[in-house]
């Protein structure tokens, strides 16, 4: 955590759509799960979750390197396929990080 504690937390919500605190962005109802795989639980519910579930890079098992380069090319318009040779990857993954880019 790069934030104080507090100020980490009040940045965060409860992500099950289920819950009372569903998006109520209060730290006394968040509670660090596990600090060392920054997780983070929902003391209303008990829903864990990442604290990075919210970010582009989550889930992507491709090096963030490679990812950040290909989102820049992306944003510089150049073709997927000219990306996907030049970062050694498949068209299809450049592809998908397009769309995911896009949905955000």
């Amino acid at each position: 955590f790069f934030l104080p504690m507090n100020e980490y937390l009040s940045q965060q919500a409860c992500p099950n759509k289920n819950c009372s605190d569903y998006g109520k962005n209060d730290f006394a109802t968040i509670a660090v799960h596990d600090k060392k795989r920054n997780r983070l639980r929902c003391k209303t519910c008990g829903k864990t979750w990442s604290s990075h579930h919210k970010e582009f890079h989550f889930g992507l098992r491709t090096n963030s390197i490679k990812v950040s380069r290909a989102i820049d090319m992306l944003k510089a318009k150049l073709p997927v396929r000219k990306i996907a040779r030049l970062i050694e990857v498949n068209a299809g993954t450049v592809m998908r990080w397009k769309k995911k880019l896009n949905q955000q």
